[in-house]
C-alpha cells in the first residue's frame, strides 16, 4: 500500500505505526524507539505525516515521553496491548 492510499485510511495508518513501534521495541513497554526505525518498519517517507500520527498514538495513551519531533518516544503498555490486540 502507498503512503497517498494510507493517508484516506487514518486509523489503518495509526495502527501500522503502532505495530512498528511494538516491533522496535521488542514487545516491550517503556522500551525506547526511534522515528527512523519505526518509519523504515512502517515503510513511511513523510515525516510530517509520521508526526500526525504520533501526536495521535501519545493522546491515546499510546507513546509517551517523545521529544518534540518524535524522533524518540516510548511505547507505553496500553500501546503494546493496542499493537498485538
Amino acid at each position: 500500500m502507498n503512503e497517498e492510499k494510507s493517508r484516506r485510511r487514518p486509523w489503518e495508518t495509526a495502527r501500522r505505526v503502532l505495530q512498528a513501534a511494538a516491533v522496535e521495541a521488542n514487545g516491550r513497554a517503556g522500551a525506547y524507539v526511534t522515528r527512523e526505525g519505526v518509519m523504515q518498519r512502517a515503510n513511511m517517507v513523510d515525516a510530517e505525516h509520521f508526526r500526525t500520527i504520533a501526536r495521535y498514538l501519545e493522546e491515546q495513551g499510546w507513546i509517551a515521553e517523545a521529544d518534540a519531533d518524535y524522533g524518540v518516544f516510548v511505547v507505553s503498555a496500553s500501546g503494546i496491548a493496542e499493537a498485538i490486540g
